[in-house]
């Protein structure tokens, strides 16, 4: 829901309808099993009263507090409506939840990892860039979390939120430090940081990982990787690459959610639907059996093909 179809429901200020307590759209968010468009379009327009409870939520999982069925769909949606309302103060609660039990996390917020974990954390930043760096560098965290805090971190330095000498001094201490093990998904969000900000001068630390198999082949080759290096350096102030790898700000909270639906295509390429569509879980954070699982990643059959081309391309899930 963009800001000009909340204008339209709040009205002029003078004919604004009744729009109800604020505690009825946050139930809404929380119990419906169908995504609430409305409920979650009034807890975007009316932040500062939704977002300390939202907030509050989230801080109980950040202590470890056992959530019921409602708190976690309403952590789970209410951190895509945070991250669309740019509210900072729950940036340090956020990544200290990030640093809870994989297990944890899984049970949270599902595949938001994968899918918008990167636009919520930019939505959030506060500008304690530390903090963030941080978790990246952590290597007990997991790795699609920080492949998803790269991400972030690289759009933010893209927009000169983050120092651009600072980040790509960051780059270069990940590599050095190892700071992943090799194979570890924390690499894919290091070399993209690289291609997207088109740092050419780092190159010989590429091939040095790609040499030491820090980056698997089959995940991004070489030539994926000089042409999105070759598509920054054309057009280094457009923002389409970002978009196109899902990264940025969160500028309509609703079709951030709309993986969540259930009945759509997650992937929703070539025309071909995802095998796991007629699945829908109302009551929890919404994820497929091929967790973690992109169009660019190895197909899990063991072909050796990316997913895109193998078992998604047939509407099949591996065997």
């Amino acid at each position: 829901m963009k800001k000009e179809e909340l204008e339209a429901i709040l009205g002029d200020g003078e004919n604004t309808p009744d729009l109800g307590p604020i505690e009825e759209h946050l139930d809404a968010v929380a119990t419906e099993p169908k995504l609430p468009d409305f409920a979650v379009g009034m807890c975007l327009a009316r932040i500062e009263e939704s977002a300390p409870k939202l907030r509050a939520v989230l801080l109980r999982a950040v202590d470890g507090e056992a959530l019921s069925d409602d708190e976690s769909l309403l952590l789970f949606r209410g951190l895509h409506i945070l991250g669309g309302a740019r509210d900072r103060e729950a940036c340090q609660p956020l990544l200290r939840l990030l640093r809870r039990p994989t297990e944890e996390i899984d049970d949270l917020i599902g595949d938001t990892v994968t899918e918008s974990l990167a636009s919520i954390v930019t939505g959030v930043f506060d500008d304690d860039v530390d903090a963030l760096f941080a978790l990246i560098i952590d290597s007990s965290i997991d790795g699609y979390i920080r492949e998803s805090l790269f991400g972030a971190a690289t759009f933010l330095a893209w927009e000169r939120r983050i120092q651009r000498d600072r980040y790509r001094e960051f780059l270069v201490r990940f590599y050095q430090e190892r700071s992943a093990e090799d194979g570890d998904q924390a690499w894919v969000g290091w070399l993209h940081a690289i291609a997207l900000l088109g740092l050419r001068d780092l190159i010989p630390l590429v091939d040095s990982a790609y040499r030491e198999e820090r980056i698997p082949e089959e995940w991004i080759d070489r030539p994926e990787f000089d042409e999105d290096l070759a598509t920054t350096e054309r057009a280094p102030d457009d923002i389409d690459r970002f978009t196109q790898n899902n990264l940025g700000y969160i500028e309509d909270v609703l079709v951030s959610l709309d993986w969540t639906r259930g009945t759509e295509d997650v992937f929703d390429e070539d025309g071909e639907e995802a095998p796991w569509t007629d699945v829908v879980y109302p009551n929890e954070p919404v994820r497929n059996p091929w967790r973690h699982v992109g169009r660019n990643d190895p197909c899990p059959c063991g072909s050796g093909k990316k997913a895109k081309k193998c078992c998604l391309a047939n509407g099949e899930p591996p065997a």
